[in-house]
């Protein structure tokens, strides 16, 4: 089975970072913060949306539109790259789409 045809549901916790599962649809009303999750094709690992950033496969911790990182292994820490999430509008607009 291609991951690119899986559903997965994306929402945003209480802190304000977006999650992108494969999951049950009542896991993400059970952890957003506002009720609201998204189905996606958007690959994810982890609980975190994974892009293609420099060659290599990397998650991406979303804590806002303007605040996105990689390369911050498991910690998931701000710590890691910064990326301009406006690069990457299909996770931007899910962000978006999940608020």
């Amino acid at each position: 089975m291609e991951k690119e045809n899986k559903i997965n549901y994306a929402y945003i916790t209480d802190a304000g970072i977006l999650k992108v599962v494969d999951e049950d649809t009542e896991a993400a009303k059970k952890y957003s913060r506002n009720g609201k999750y998204v189905e996606t094709s958007i690959e994810c690992e982890g609980g975190y949306p994974v892009i293609t950033y420099n060659n290599k496969r990397q998650t991406v911790v979303v804590y806002s539109l303007d605040n996105a990182v990689i390369g911050n292994n498991s910690r998931k820490t701000e710590n890691g790259t910064k990326i301009n999430l406006g690069l990457y509008p299909e996770i931007y607009n899910l962000y978006k789409e999940c608020m």
